[in-house]
């Protein structure tokens, strides 16, 4: 047997002793980090009381703790907001926000009684039809209530936005819409950087055609720069190289839509927040083999806009990334992991860390699915960004986008397989 010294570099060796002298219980460090953000002090992580500046003092706090640098990245977008009364009734009976109704966040402020119009499937055949129909002059007091996934299966395609472009034609000539969805409605902020001339309701199936009347009264806000950061840090690794690996999470919410609805965000996405920062304390103690990059990003509720001003805007070249992984919504408890890949060269990180998994088995699959904009991963894609984005989907699925996406509805049950293929990954790719 060679002599151990023959085996293993100095540098090698004082990572095996820092490794085995590190008795932190990253688990517990977690779990403490996601609490905290999904408090309700920090009202859902927007500029509501200044809770998203607060939670980037937090990250910072904790950065400074592990003894690492940061950077703020400023940027501005404009952003409606719906933080007061937000009331809906038909027929006279009121309607449970989240559970029957939500209110599509380009909505500008209302507070009227309007006859419903149901408008025939007919027209959502027919894009002419439909705009003829509803230019008419006859629903300018009115509300159009109409089957939303016709709609948008009609109306969508390529370089459409499918709200904007298809709507705006309509201001004027309607009072109001009333989408009506075959499930329970979700509530998004992610097209609020524009408003349309009147306001447009989400309802769920029990909506029926025979609806008569409707009553809205919405307070809203629009903030023409609404000020947003991102923060970077960076911990250098032991290989002499210029390239490097991306970790990123956002840490923004929906914030407070209707007054006293606080959107927590505990799974979306104090978790890959928590798991970013479990991650930066263990490195803080164990150089990593190659250089990290981590970002939390705001703006991604808004349409990924933290993301899309960093790629615009990056703090390092973005050709030297070897591989960047983001991290959306990871405090479930499903047992496979779901992901998406994009950039070019994505699959061999992909291949990488199934071949890490098959010899561990920290979850019984990472399952790919279609390429996709609803995470920060996007923007690095489709610059040519080797990326990844992991997800769970379990049981705590249900409470995405609702205030019931709480600390006590979420949980750490899977952070220990997802934190070890991280740290392998970053070893082995």
């Amino acid at each position: 047997m060679k002599k151990l010294s023959s085996l293993m570099s100095v540098a090698a060796i004082c990572l095996v002793i820092a490794a085995c002298s590190d008795k932190t219980d990253y688990k517990a460090l977690y779990e403490q980090h996601v609490k905290e953000l999904s408090d309700p002090k920090y009202a859902g992580r927007t500029d509501c009381d200044n809770g998203i500046y607060a939670a980037a003092q937090y990250i910072r706090a904790n950065l400074t703790n592990m003894g690492q640098t940061w950077q703020d990245l400023h940027f501005t977008y404009p952003k409606n907001t719906m933080r007061g009364a937000m009331e809906f009734s038909v027929d006279g009976k009121q309607c449970i926000y989240t559970e029957e109704f939500m209110v599509k966040e380009f909505s500008p402020a209302a507070n009227t009684t309007m006859e419903i119009y149901h408008l025939p499937d007919e027209y959502l055949a027919d894009k002419d039809n439909f705009y003829n129909h509803l230019s008419s002059g006859k629903f300018a007091d009115k509300f159009v209530a109409f089957d939303f996934p016709l709609f948008s299966k009609n109306f969508s395609g390529e370089g459409v936005e499918l709200y904007k472009d298809n709507l705006s034609c309509l201001n004027g000539k309607v009072g109001g819409l009333i989408f009506v969805y075959d499930s329970r409605p979700v509530q998004f902020i992610s097209r609020a950087v524009y408003t349309l001339g009147f306001p447009v309701v989400a309802v769920g199936p029990w909506f029926g055609k025979d609806a008569k009347e409707a009553t809205l009264e919405l307070d809203a806000e629009f903030i023409e720069e609404y000020k947003a950061v991102n923060i970077a840090s960076f911990i250098k690794g032991k290989k002499e190289s210029d390239e490097y690996i991306i970790f990123m999470a956002h840490y923004d919410h929906l914030g407070v839509i209707g007054q006293g609805n606080i959107f927590t965000g505990a799974n979306d996405n104090a978790s890959g927040v928590g798991t970013l920062l479990s991650l930066m304390q263990y490195y803080s103690k164990n150089q990593p083999e190659q250089s990290l990059l981590f970002l939390f990003l705001d703006g991604e509720e808004a349409n990924l806009l933290g993301a899309k001003d960093y790629v615009a805007n990056p703090l390092m070249p973005l050709d030297k990334v070897k591989f960047a992984i983001n991290l959306d919504m990871v405090g479930d408890d499903a047992t496979n992991l779901i992901c998406e890949v994009g950039g070019n060269g994505g699959q061999a990180g992909l291949d990488m860390f199934k071949k890490i998994n098959a010899g561990k088995g920290y979850f019984t699959g990472i399952d790919p699915e279609p390429f996709t904009d609803n995470s920060d991963h996007y923007y690095f894609g489709i610059a040519g960004v080797p990326c990844i984005y992991f997800t769970i989907e379990g049981s705590k699925y249900q409470y995405y986008h609702t205030p019931e996406d709480t600390y006590a509805n979420f949980t750490s049950e899977r952070f220990e397989p997802l934190f070890n293929l991280m740290r392998d990954f970053v070893r082995e790719f």
